[in-house]
């Protein structure tokens, strides 16, 4: 096996992207290979908070720093056309074997142009050969609205991508966006009894991707233990901040009798509303991995990184979610039986205040029935065993790293 040089670049609408990017350099490093990492001057800081070496980037992304791919990240071809030249830049400098995107639109275009071979990391309900409509079920009431939303954004980034191809020499496209996030090989982060997905050439799920080096708060596990009450995770990720959201939802685990951990994700905005709850700990960055053995419960926006870590502690997971990707992680949960959507599908225009509004709609009363019939079902502990068993059968970045030294 010869050395490889290889070069992850994540989008940056979340730093789980970026950390699924630092778990696969570990295993390429591991294995004698060299890799680098281009992310954001936004996320940079937390690169370097690490110590870990890396190259800053632009991102389409950055247009208006949404957590969720946006009309604006699309919007004018001169923002894709220099993200695309940094790209290409950093490529004549770097001279990689490989190219890693994960979750990046412009990348496969650049490392095409450059000739240089390129992979994607992705989740299956975002590459064409899903069949699903994201945040609803078979059947549901609204799914061909929803797919008929999303099916014209698809198309617009995709076309707006393709004016951008034109400053290269290549000729406009007006496909379907997501195309872009299949490589010559794309290694879906799921599994197919999460994401359904047709089989096809080059699609490998290697299952979920996880990291234990984040710069958490340290965890008194005894605190966890020591009191009888049941205990409830709150986790809303990286990029979400709706304080009223968390309040309502937290407070309402607390009058239900629950202990409560809630991950802030590294936003401060978060980290002093619930001070002076004793029955409620806050924590900048929170270790999951850690905390939720000792779980009854997670409400969550739906991240599939905290979703996969749930399921592999036999946790029951609450999505609420903050996009129509989170919402569809709430779908396949109910699929599994190891999950419940807090809130009804709603079709999604490009502004999460409608899942806000959805809840706000909800009496308590309404949401507490929603948390019990799955904590409190038999079935769901079974459901929860049998994910377990399937996670567990996967290796994640050490299937990637293995792949790409092949």
């Amino acid at each position: 096996m010869r050395h490889k040089k290889i070069l992850l670049i994540p989008g940056n609408n979340a730093l789980s992207h970026i950390v699924k990017c630092l778990s696969i350099s570990d295993m390429l490093k591991a294995r004698g290979h060299e890799s680098c990492i281009a992310v954001s001057k936004r996320h940079s800081p937390f690169l370097h908070r690490l110590t870990r070496d890396h190259v800053v980037l632009p991102d389409i992304q950055e247009t208006d720093e949404s957590g969720f791919p946006s009309v604006e990240w699309f919007r004018q071809p001169q923002t894709i056309i220099d993200c695309m030249k940094a790209e290409l830049a950093l490529m004549e400098q770097h001279r990689p074997d490989r190219v890693i995107g994960v979750f990046r639109f412009t990348l496969k275009a650049s490392a095409g142009i450059a000739g240089i071979p390129y992979d994607s990391v992705a989740c299956g309900c975002m590459i064409p050969d899903s069949d699903d409509v994201l945040g609803y079920d078979d059947g549901e009431p609204g799914r061909e609205i929803q797919q008929i939303i999303l099916d014209g954004f698809y198309r617009y980034a995709g076309s707006r991508l393709g004016t951008a191809l034109m400053a290269f020499g290549l000729p406009k496209s007006s496909s379907d966006i997501r195309h872009m996030l299949k490589g010559e090989r794309t290694y879906l982060w799921d599994f197919p009894e999460f994401a359904r997905i047709r089989e096809e050439r080059n699609i490998i799920h290697v299952g979920p991707l996880s990291w234990k080096h984040w710069p958490s708060d340290k965890v008194d596990t005894s605190i966890l233990a020591a009191d009888e009450r049941p205990l409830a995770v709150v986790s809303f990720g990286t990029c979400t901040v709706c304080v009223p959201t968390a309040k309502r939802i937290v407070g309402l685990l607390v009058s239900k009798g629950y202990r409560v951990v809630f991950a802030a994700g590294g936003q401060r905005e978060f980290l002093d509303i619930f001070l002076h709850d004793p029955h409620v700990i806050t924590y900048m960055f929170a270790p999951l991995l850690t905390i939720l053995p000792h779980a009854d419960v997670l409400v969550t926006h739906g991240g599939q990184m905290t979703v996969f870590e749930a399921l592999q502690a036999e946790v029951p997971v609450v999505v609420m979610p903050f996009q129509p990707e989170q919402a569809h992680n709430g779908v396949c949960l109910e699929r599994l039986g190891c999950g419940v959507r807090l809130i009804p599908p709603q079709p999604f225009q490009g502004n999460p205040g409608i899942y806000i509004s959805a809840l706000d709609r909800m009496s308590d009363d309404a949401i507490s029935a929603k948390i019990d019939s799955l904590v409190h079902s038999t079935a769901t502990k079974t459901n929860l065993a049998r994910a377990c068993n399937l996670i567990s059968q996967y290796s994640g970045a050490e299937k990637i790293a293995d792949l790409l030294g092949d």
